[in-house]
């Protein structure tokens, strides 16, 4: 019976293994949408392994699944790159959470300051949380970036939710749209 339960170990923890090996791994691949998927199913039993999940939380936010990133958030700890990642990805939720209910709500974030990261979330909500945007007739707001570069914000309601709609263009082209809720 000890020689079935440890056999029964055994192919759990390569199975285990093989599953973070394989986000990881497309991470690598730039399949984001993919890896935040696939790991969003395992990262609980998998919460000790960090390079999995530092791969799956960076994916997350790649591939605007940022609730998923966040829980990637929770878990990393152990050592200074971890939790500068955990930071980065609960920050952005928290962007989003607080931008969601700003846009919702209509609550002034005018005192709220959070650190800026990379992430094009991050960039509008701390424009938009310092008033630095115009507005339109119809609502939308225009953020300036660097470059000549530009995101436009507006909110909708869909099914009964309020989403957030961010559109950056480049040259007046729109390079990507990301929804949030």
């Amino acid at each position: 019976m000890k020689q079935a339960f440890f056999l029964f170990l055994s192919c759990c923890s390569l199975f285990a293994s093989a599953a973070t090996d394989r986000v990881i791994s497309l991470y690598q691949q730039r399949e984001y949408q993919m890896a935040c998927l696939e790991g969003a199913r395992i990262v609980r039993d998998n919460k000790y392994d960090e390079p999995f999940v530092n791969a799956f939380g960076l994916s997350c936010l790649e591939s605007d699944f940022i609730d998923f990133a966040g829980t990637a958030g929770i878990f990393l700890r152990s050592n200074p790159a971890s939790r500068q990642n955990a930071s980065y990805f609960l920050t952005v939720m928290l962007q989003k959470k607080l931008l969601h209910q700003a846009l919702a709500d209509n609550v002034d974030l005018g005192d709220t300051h959070l650190p800026e990261t990379p992430h094009i979330l991050s960039k509008v909500f701390n424009a938009y949380a310092a008033g630095e945007y115009t507005k339109n007739s119809v609502g939308v707001m225009t953020i300036k970036l660097e470059n000549g570069r530009h995101a436009t914000l507006d909110s909708f309601r869909d099914a009964g939710h309020i989403k957030i709609r961010i559109r950056q263009y480049e040259n007046d082209t729109m390079t990507s749209e990301h929804l949030y809720w």
